[in-house]
């Protein structure tokens, strides 16, 4: 039995605590010192070690993270989480802003609008004010049980403040990264040897999708709330009747929402705004790359209802590409996994978008020579989506007197020999050029082969450098030791290296194995396809063309690619080893085939166009019901699910005879339903 004054001292503690995290983390303005709060925490952890009975999920102690998941649980959102139109410029807002007054069949209404937070969007749930869950948007309707990371994201109240709190709560939100926070993680990523995050939505989005909250503990991420599902009071009174009142209310039980929210009194007015943060956002705290502004009045909200899609009282006003210009002082020649010589462009520095950007590609031999880029020219640049540096135009005004038009060259900088042009690409003829060794053994180990999340790149590099990795197999027969040899790698770095390597022995199915080898051509899509129907490498590598030929998905130049692959002796002995050290996952097997009752069974689909889900968490989608997702227009193709923005593989389709179905349409024929007529993308 624990005392009184036990579990009254740490409820006082326990509010202590949450208060002060609430004053650091949503309102920025601490009132004690971390010395201070940290004798707070210390007694709290103190108290509830030695008195067990006092647990609780909630207590600020558990957001440290506990012991990792199996994997995530779905999670069915009660009200759909829906996607946002979008607009990409002035015109089109007015455009919106007309339609919603006409809909609603009055003059001018007033818009609450706030930065579109670019990080990933969840819904976090509140039974009587306590924390209760979390879930991913997912495809809108289902997403993943987050609730262990979540716990761990400083400034989500897991008790909400204020007298009076809904019986539940569904909290719309963001979690997001802010650029300082991303620009520090990086750095820390950089000196462990670990991977580095491309921008903060990536690095926010990949912490709460980790199954050890340990590591979304680490992770600097912040939730902000931007709207609501489900709201129950006891007394079942409406306390938030405008989007203004629902935001201020949130603020009041503790969630911290985003900066430089307004509530605008006209379309002229958002749109002042939307140009106002456009010229601002560099300076913001976190990334932005829009306006979203919803009609206050949630009245008005509920006269204009939804399409198929998104709400008719909303709209992302999305902001134009970074660009800017800068000086092209070389061109650098890079070697990849399978011997392409691409050219990057070395700049002078120049921040963009809140980024320095020293280096961006320039594709190919044939993209230099079109565009006539040369050393010493002012180049325009832009962050494509914001992530991406690429090299537009030369500004030919300022083009020095003495630029030489570029010579792309016909040998390989890193082991000299020489290059051949096939096709678009210029191709290294050494087989066992360096630069392909330490590339090939990076793709193995990334996502797009066997998803190795702890072996960390610049170490897979340095190793190879140094000899003690020559090929991928050669990764199975490293220990602590080998890597404890390096003075920057620690003991546990070193333990979750090693511990990478063996859970992918262990785990990593057939497919993964075959992306993994890096054979031309040879992709996600068709290593799926080649190991659903053989049961190991051995099968795979015995195959005629026939046979692979015969597989929806693999055409000759992928089949010949295959048989390229398999009479290198090199990699013969590399499958061979992959065998001996135990990396021999099967497919193939009837029990591994999808059922034929399964909706999607037998069924080919190729998405297009913006969804509700990204790319592949559709394709997972399709798999995971029988069919197959492919990613290039045919008359193989059952359907063609066409998105917002869905471009001309939609007429081809057409020509083709294939069916054209929406997003709608796809989820009805996974519910079984053969009603798949589409509705207009475009109708509001």
């Amino acid at each position: 039995m624990v005392p009184l004054s036990v579990k009254e001292r740490a409820a006082l503690l326990r509010e202590k605590i949450e208060y002060h995290n609430h004053r650091y983390y949503v309102l920025d303005d601490p009132e004690i010192s971390d010395a201070e709060y940290d004798v707070l925490f210390r007694e709290l952890a103190a108290l509830e070690a030695e008195h067990p009975e006092l647990d609780d999920p909630n207590s600020p102690t558990r957001r440290v993270g506990g012991e990792p998941a199996a994997g995530f649980a779905t999670y069915e959102h009660a009200l759909r989480m829906y996607s946002l139109d979008n607009g990409m410029n002035v015109d089109e807002w007015r455009a919106f802003a007309e339609r919603v007054a006409k809909g609603l069949g009055t003059g001018d209404v007033a818009y609450w609008t706030d930065p579109k937070m670019d990080g990933l969007a969840l819904e976090v749930i509140y039974e009587n004010g306590r924390f209760v869950r979390a879930a991913t948007r997912g495809d809108g309707m289902v997403g993943e049980d987050v609730t262990h990371n979540m716990r761990t994201v400083m400034n989500l109240p897991l008790t909400l403040r204020g007298g009076t709190v809904p019986q539940l709560l569904e909290v719309r939100g963001e979690v997001v990264m802010a650029n300082k926070d991303f620009a520090a993680l990086n750095e820390r990523q950089r000196e462990k040897g670990e991977k580095v995050f491309a921008n903060p939505r990536n690095a926010a989005a990949g912490s709460i999708r980790q199954l050890d909250p340990k590591v979304a503990a680490s992770r600097p991420l912040r939730f902000l709330a931007y709207g609501v599902g489900r709201v129950q009071w006891a007394d079942q009174a409406e306390n938030w009747p405008t989007q203004q009142r629902l935001m201020e209310g949130l603020r009041t039980l503790g969630f911290a929402i985003p900066p430089e929210v307004r509530l605008c009194q006209s379309a002229a007015e958002v749109a002042d705004y939307f140009l106002e943060l456009m010229e601002r956002r560099a300076t913001l705290p976190f990334e932005i790359d829009g306006v979203v502004a919803k009609v206050n009045d949630r009245e008005m909200q509920d006269a204009l209802g939804y399409t198929s899609r998104a709400p008719r009282w909303a709209l992302a006003l999305k902001f134009p590409a970074h660009q800017t210009k800068t000086r092209l002082h070389d061109i650098r020649i890079q070697v990849g996994r399978t011997g392409v010589l691409t050219p990057v462009a070395e700049l002078d520095p120049v921040e963009l978008a809140g980024v320095v950007v020293s280096n961006a590609t320039l594709h190919n031999k044939g993209y230099i020579a079109e565009r006539d880029f040369r050393i010493g020219d002012t180049v325009l640049i832009q962050r494509a989506g914001d992530v991406i540096p690429q090299v537009l135009s030369v500004d030919l005004e300022q083009r020095p007197a003495d630029a030489a038009p570029f010579v792309f060259p016909m040998t390989c900088p890193v082991c000299e020999s020489p290059a051949v042009e096939d096709g678009e690409r210029v191709v290294c003829t050494n087989p066992a050029c360096p630069a392909k060794t330490v590339q090939r053994l990076i793709h193995f180990v990334s996502k797009a082969g066997l998803d190795m999340e702890g072996v960390g790149k610049q170490w897979v590099r340095k190793l190879a450098e140094d000899g003690v990795l020559n090929t991928p197999a050669d990764l199975f027969t490293l220990d602590k030791t080998d890597l404890l040899k390096y003075e920057r790698m620690g003991d546990k770095s070193a333990e979750n290296f090693v511990k990478a390597i063996r859970k992918a022995k262990e785990t990593a199915p057939l497919w993964r194995l075959v992306a993994g080898l890096g054979i031309r051509h040879i992709g996600e899509q068709a290593a799926r396809a080649l190991a659903a129907r053989f049961e190991d490498l051995d099968a795979l590598f015995a195959a005629t063309i026939e046979d692979l030929t015969a597989l929806d998905g693999i055409g000759g130049i992928m089949a010949e690619s295959v048989l390229d692959f398999k009479v290198d002796e090199g990699n013969r002995a590399m499958v061979e080893k992959f065998k001996n050290v135990g990396l021999w996952p099967k497919g193939g097997s009837p029990e591994a085939q999808p059922s034929g009752d399964a909706p999607l069974a037998g069924k080919t689909f190729l998405f297009t166009g913006t969804l509700p889900v990204k790319r592949d968490e559709a394709h997972a989608m399709v798999e995971a019901n029988g069919g197959m997702p492919v990613k290039t227009i045919s008359k193989k193709v059952d359907y063609l699910v066409a998105g917002e923005k869905a471009g001309s593989k939609v007429a081809k389709a057409q020509t083709l005879g294939v069916e054209v179905i929406d997003y709608d349409g796809f989820l009805a024929l996974l519910q079984g339903k053969t009603e798949t007529k589409p509705k207009s993308l475009l109708d509001f």
